[in-house]
């Protein structure tokens, strides 16, 4: 009739919002009070970062009961870099230590290592992955040089010498000669023999008279890179004066004049 007033769309409204307000009490009761199923979770460590074990949190409402830090991860390096060509793979040891100086037992359970160009010269690479406690992907170098040969002999020349060495062929490119007046090499100078098979090499223009010491070692060139073996020992020459000293008396390379009667 006119004049009246009809309540039922408000207490449908009221109805609705009373039934949420329970809802979201029943989810927050069921939160507050519940049996916890806790799980085990791991946030790995790495290089500078350190990590966490959470041994118990609660899957429904996250809370957490127990847990310890994994210290980051401070250096990650190869017990050794340099080798001397072989013939067979180099295999270096992987040595992780962490933030307090501590090196994880068990490595196997944390990284696995791959080593790739690691049995000919030049540049190899260990690949070092981490795992479980720990992530992240780390590369390390190390080099693999060629090996090295023995000077044989140098022999004296005019204002010069000539050196002589074993022959190594396997993984070399060539060699390189080394002379200097300085038993330590300093200020030396160096000559390159770019055959390998190739075993004298003759220097000259050298000083007349003059001690010179000489040594040679091995080289090869891998990717535009030379690698290079140790030098070998050092062995003294001196050089000849490059004069001719007359038997009859004369002046040294003046033979001396002889009158004819």
């Amino acid at each position: 009739s006119a004049g009246s007033f009809t309540t039922d769309g408000v207490d449908k409204m009221r109805a609705k919002k009373d039934a949420l307000l329970g809802l979201i009490y029943f989810e927050n009761a069921v939160k507050t009070v519940h049996i916890h199923d806790t799980t085990c979770v791991i946030i790995p460590a790495s290089l500078n970062r350190n990590g966490m074990v959470i041994t118990e949190r609660c899957k429904i409402c996250g809370k957490v009961y127990d847990g310890y830090t994994v210290n980051a991860l401070a250096s990650i390096k190869l017990n050794q870099t340099k080798y001397v060509y072989n013939g067979k793979s180099f295999t270096p040891n992987v040595i992780v230590t962490d933030v307090k100086g501590d090196v994880p037992d068990n490595s196997s359970d944390y990284y696995t290592v791959k080593y790739s160009n690691n049995k000919t010269v030049g540049t190899a690479t260990a690949t070092i992955t981490f795992k479980n406690y720990y992530d992240g992907t780390f590369k390390r170098t190390f080099v693999i040089n060629p090996k090295g040969t023995t000077l044989t002999g140098v022999t004296a020349d005019k204002k010069g010498f000539t050196a002589k060495w074993n022959k190594q062929a396997t993984q070399t490119t060539g060699y390189q000669i080394q002379y200097s007046t300085n038993k330590n090499f300093k200020k030396a100078k160096t000559v390159t023999v770019k055959n390998n098979k190739t075993l004298t090499k003759k220097v000259a223009k050298l000083a007349a008279g003059k001690k010179y010491f000489v040594r040679v070692r091995t080289y090869k060139t891998v990717n535009g890179k030379n690698y290079y073996s140790s030098w070998s020992k050092a062995k003294p020459v001196s050089t000849k004066n490059g004069q001719h000293q007359d038997l009859r008396g004369g002046p040294p390379g003046r033979p001396e004049k002889v009158e004819i009667s």
